[in-house]
């Protein structure tokens, strides 16, 4: 099966170890040097950034969480001064002020990279025209896709959240071989064409690369059957990375988590006590090379199970199952 990174992506789970504890040592030592919150955070838990040894360690560090980075608006998370960053995005809070994310140009270079890994991985290739019908005015992902879509050579054809008729029409006159979107989208597009009498089969779509929101296994089968493609899923975080923290390869046996990036963990939403591997938690990342706005122990609210046992693609990521 492709793979975009091999060296990282086939690593040995020994190697995989010992670059995320280094990265780890680095992060969380930028941290408390330049995150007042961090460094708030750690003398409070009588805790030197020096003590952080092994990868069991990390469990010693204080969670963080959405209220934390709401409470320190607009720049109170960054690690580097404003002139470092070169964009800054913020997904709206619920309530309150909205999250500021900054990212360096390194930053934006890695992200592009991981989004990327997750298209090869799932066979998009040079030859393939994506249709991109995110909202790009509120989904800071989109433009993701756009710049990883280059990356790897493929053409992008930006279509937005456009009527579900549009849609068609683009796909049909540009013969587009891939859709992403959001799952519930594609669907509105599916309904579009069945309420016009509408053919599948006058259109070129080979591969679905679906995100942004949860969706069960029945609407993948839906999908696919209607469309006659292949359907799968990206992972992000709004307040991380979106999309690009975890993708699917054709094996469609979980998502890859990037761990070179991302050093995941599965805890009891109601003690924070770490759980072990297939069982069902909340999951918890920690960012291992984000420069302008690192996070540690990150709690996403997402539930879901990891399992470090290698993919049948080749892969030695860990993988995590679909999002509940």
């Amino acid at each position: 099966m492709p793979i975009l990174n091999p060296g990282i992506e086939t690593m040995s789970r020994k190697n995989l170890l010992e670059l995320q504890l280094e990265r780890l040592q680095i992060v969380v030592n930028q941290a408390y040097s330049n995150v007042d919150f961090y460094r708030k955070k750690f003398d409070e838990a009588g805790l030197s950034p020096d003590e952080i040894k092994t990868l069991e360690d990390l469990r010693r560090i204080p969670f963080t969480t959405r209220k934390d980075l709401l409470d320190n608006y607009p720049y109170g998370m960054f690690a580097v001064p404003l002139r470092d960053v070169v964009r800054l995005q913020f997904p709206l809070g619920m309530y309150g002020n909205p999250i500021v994310i900054g990212y360096t140009r390194e930053d934006l270079k890695i992200w592009n990279e991981l989004v990327a890994r997750v298209m090869v991985a799932i066979g998009i290739t040079e030859h393939d025209i994506i249709q991109v019908a995110f909202n790009y005015g509120l989904f800071i992902g989109a433009v993701r896709f756009n710049q990883s879509a280059e990356l790897i050579g493929a053409a992008v054809v930006p279509t937005s959240i456009a009527s579900g008729e549009v849609q068609v029409k683009i796909m049909q006159d540009f013969r587009s071989t891939v859709l992403t979107s959001a799952p519930s989208f594609a669907v509105h597009i599916m309904e579009t064409m069945q309420k016009k009498g509408m053919d599948p089969k006058t259109l070129s779509l080979k591969i679905g690369l679906f995100g942004a929101e949860s969706w069960p296994e029945e609407v993948r089968h839906t999908l696919e059957n209607y469309f006659n493609i292949q359907a799968y899923e990206i992972f992000g975080v709004t307040e991380l990375i979106e999309p690009g923290v975890a993708g699917e390869c054709m094996a469609k046996n979980g998502l890859h988590v990037f761990e070179d990036h991302f050093l995941p963990e599965i805890i009891d939403p109601n003690t924070g006590e770490g759980l072990g591997e297939r069982r069902e938690g909340e999951l918890v990342l920690t960012t291992l090379t984000n420069r302008a706005y690192p996070l540690l122990r990150y709690r996403t609210s997402d539930v879901t199970s990891l399992t470090s046992e290698p993919c049948s693609c080749g892969r030695t990521l860990a993988r995590m199952s679909k999002v509940l």
